[in-house]
Order: structure tokens, then C-alpha cells, then sequence
């Protein structure tokens, strides 16, 4: 019976708190307004961070959701409430803090010990080879090698998810959008300039905020998934 109240007002909260971020979310751009006001989009930000907080346990992975959501929290507040030239590049730095979060989440949902040498293998490896020969073919600057890095272990973080689908849905499609909005963002930060890319594809994401798009409804979701969140069992 106790564990039927806490999911009715689990289901209340998260219908509630849907309706209060993704309904002034879609109002604003519904208005031809999207967050461009900093406080407004940080306090959405932050508001995904409190709604995982408030339902926060012993559970791990509701912990390090918690954590990552923080880290995230105080990455955009250089990165959109202090934005400039140094802040950018301590945001670029927490943001990596985050990853290294949900590495650790990737590993906790992973029982095969092969899976979890491969998982942290093939971080070191590619972060590895980035840093030695991505500087031999393109002109990278230290922050693009270091944004290079994240999203390639995002992109494992994104595949290990998607492995564990079964349990890990909603954590995998709000991380897919966080992945999407990483990528749209790098792109229009010297992304296009130096892969070369032209066309209608890239008239299309730098005439429409796509990362924004993908960004707010990511961390709703990655938020979610900490409010339901069951503990992992070896059978899973």
C-alpha cells in the first residue's frame, strides 16, 4: 500500500512538473519566443536538477543522475549566465565532470566484466587517438581536441544505454537528445568550419536552434528516469 502512494504521487509530480517545464517550453516557442533569456533557460535547467533532488535515495543511479543534473546546473551557469571566452572553457571542463558521471552510471548497468573492460577500453583508446592523430589531419585548438573527447565518450555512454534499453528507456532518450544538442552545438562552434561542411544541411541548423530544441526536453527526461529509477540486480 505504501509503495502504491509513493508511485501515485510520483505520477502526480512527474505529470505536474511535465506540464510546468515542457508547457513553458512549447509556449515560448509557440510565441516565437524560445529561452534566449538566460535566466529563464538556467532556471529550467536548474528545475530538472531540484525535481531529481526531491526524490533522491540510496540508489545509485539515482545519485549520480542527481550529480550529473548539478554538475550541469553549475556548467551552464559559466556557460549561459557568465558566458565568456574563460567561462566557456571551465563550462567545456565541468561538462566533462559530467560525462565522467555517467561513465560511471554506464558501468553500474553493466554486468558482463568483458562489457565493462570494453566499455572503459575504448574510452581510453579513442580519447587516446584523438589527442594523437585528430592534430595530424585538422588544425585543433586544446578545447576542440578536449570537446572532441567528450562527445566521443558520450557517444559510448549513448550505445551502452541503448544496450540496456529494456530498463534504461527513458534514461536512453533523454541522453539521446542530450547527445543530439552536444553535436548541433559543436558543429555551429567551428564543427562545420572544419569538417567543411556546406549545403542545405547546414543552412538548416544554423537558421534553427536544434541543440535548444533537443536540450530542455533531454535533461527533462534524464531527470525522470532518476524519479523512477529502480535499483540494478544482477539478473538484469
Amino acid at each position: 500500500m505504501e509503495n502504491k502512494k509513493i508511485n501515485v504521487f510520483k505520477m502526480i509530480a512527474s505529470l505536474l512538473f511535465a506540464i510546468l517545464i515542457l508547457g513553458a517550453y512549447a509556449y515560448h516557442i509557440w510565441k516565437g519566443e524560445p529561452f534566449d533569456q538566460p535566466f529563464l533557460y538556467f532556471g529550467a535547467v536548474g528545475a530538472c536538477m531540484l525535481f531529481s533532488l526531491i526524490f533522491v535515495s540510496g540508489n545509485a543511479k539515482k545519485i549520480l543522475i542527481t550529480l550529473a543534473l548539478a554538475l550541469t546546473v553549475v556548467a551552464d551557469y559559466f556557460l549561459v549566465l557568465n558566458a565568456s571566452e574563460p567561462n566557456k572553457e571551465i563550462g567545456l571542463y565541468v561538462f566533462c565532470g559530467v560525462q565522467f558521471i555517467y561513465l560511471i552510471y554506464s558501468l553500474i548497468i553493466t554486468k558482463s566484466n568483458f562489457a565493462r573492460a570494453l566499455n572503459f577500453g575504448s574510452r581510453v583508446g579513442l580519447s587516446v587517438a584523438a589527442v594523437l592523430f585528430l592534430p595530424r589531419y585538422f588544425t585543433l585548438t586544446t578545447m576542440q581536441i578536449v570537446s572532441v573527447i567528450y562527445i566521443v565518450n558520450s557517444l559510448i555512454t549513448l550505445i551502452t544505454l541503448a544496450v540496456h534499453m529494456k530498463t534504461e528507456w527513458i534514461t536512453f532518450l533523454g541522453f539521446l537528445l542530450f547527445f543530439a544538442c552536444d553535436v548541433f552545438v559543436g558543429l555551429n562552434n567551428g564543427g562545420i568550419e572544419i569538417l567543411g561542411l556546406t549545403g542545405g544541411f547546414v543552412d538548416f541548423i544554423q537558421t534553427y536552434d536544434i541543440a535548444f530544441f533537443c536540450y530542455i526536453p533531454g535533461l527533462f527526461l534524464i531527470s525522470l528516469s532518476s524519479v523512477w529509477a529502480n535499483k540494478t540486480k544482477k539478473n538484469d
